[in-house]
């Protein structure tokens, strides 16, 4: 598998890049852009290292550069909007702007006010439809919705500015923990021990203990659990092998420990689910690289009609 350091393609704009995702899983990854979430429809929940954020409907999360994040859906038919900015997009008027962190993620919180929130949620869904509509002079709407929206948050909402050398080791330490989420998706099907990596790494076992409890706010073998978690859903949502194999197949001992975590993280078990479902094996042929990460993204034209219902609805009330 490779790294997930997402190299973000901006390919309308330069510094900005906008799409609406069918979101089923997305696994731990980082990347060098501010990246702003909204749920249209549905519910998930999003893990960075303070632990797990619970999402629904009209919630939106925020992401500082490099900080590490995984997606998953607790519903069917999850939409999510995904706004990702490149801090280059204002360098030459707020130079601080490349050492500027905000020091919350999730932008919808009570204590911000429903005022608050509705104008947060109106930026968002204009600078969207600017994107997609993609008219005449877009590009001049799109900017001025972009520094709108930059300004409503470096205004309402708490944020700081780190120093240079604080920098330099959060992308030091982001680079290690690319190297270290590629061993572990690599071999997490398999037998792996923290141990192993520390050995792959050249680190003691109690620094990179410590080092990842710190980067993905969880122990090493309960990452290990759900990765294969994860997997063995897409295999029991999108294939008809049997729950065994996919046990064997995902690194799980007994299917009893698997119905017990897909219980605990779904309110049901994977028999239960299939037997409310149609399974069909459109995925069985591809190679497990295809399952790793279960996204449906939408064109332009479906995108803005999902924009104008969640308008339309009022998301944001």
């Amino acid at each position: 598998m490779e790294q997930e350091y997402e190299i973000v393609k901006h390919l309308q704009l330069e510094d900005l890049n906008i799409f609406l995702v069918n979101m089923t899983y997305r696994r731990l990854h980082v990347h060098k852009e501010f990246e702003i979430c909204m749920v249209l429809a549905g519910s998930l929940k999003v893990y960075e290292r303070q632990g797990y954020i619970s999402l629904g409907r009209g919630d939106i999360v925020l992401f500082n550069p490099r900080q590490a994040h995984e997606l998953h859906s607790l519903t069917e038919n999850t939409v999510l909007l995904s706004i990702q900015i490149s801090g280059n997009f204002c360098r030459k008027i707020y130079p601080d702007i490349r050492l500027l962190e905000f020091e919350e993620n999730i932008l919808t919180l009570d204590k911000y006010g429903r005022e608050q929130k509705a104008r947060l949620c109106g930026s968002i869904l204009n600078l969207a439809k600017f994107y997609f509509l993609n008219a005449p002079g877009y590009n001049f709407f799109c900017m001025s919705s972009l520094f709108e929206l930059w300004g409503i948050l470096i205004n309402y909402y708490p944020w700081h500015i780190i120093t240079e050398k604080e920098k330099a080791e959060r992308y030091n330490k982001s680079n290690r923990l690319e190297h270290i989420m590629a061993y572990i998706d690599a071999h997490f099907t398999d037998k792996i021990l923290l141990t192993d990596i520390a050995e792959e790494e050249h680190l003691s076992l109690n620094y990179l203990s410590h080092f990842f409890k710190d980067m993905i706010g969880m122990s090493f073998q309960q990452y290990v659990a759900l990765l294969r978690f994860d997997r063995a859903r897409r295999l029991v949502e999108h294939t008809s092998m049997s729950i065994t194999t996919i046990c064997m197949e995902c690194g799980f001992s007994d299917y009893r420990y698997l119905n017990n975590i897909y219980k605990k993280q779904l309110g049901y078990t994977p028999i239960e689910y299939r037997n409310s479902h149609a399974v069909t094996d459109g995925y069985i042929e591809k190679k497990a690289t295809d399952l790793e990460n279960m996204q449906e993204f939408y064109s332009r034209e479906e995108s803005l009609k999902l924009l104008k219902i969640a308008e339309t609805q009022g998301i944001f009330i």
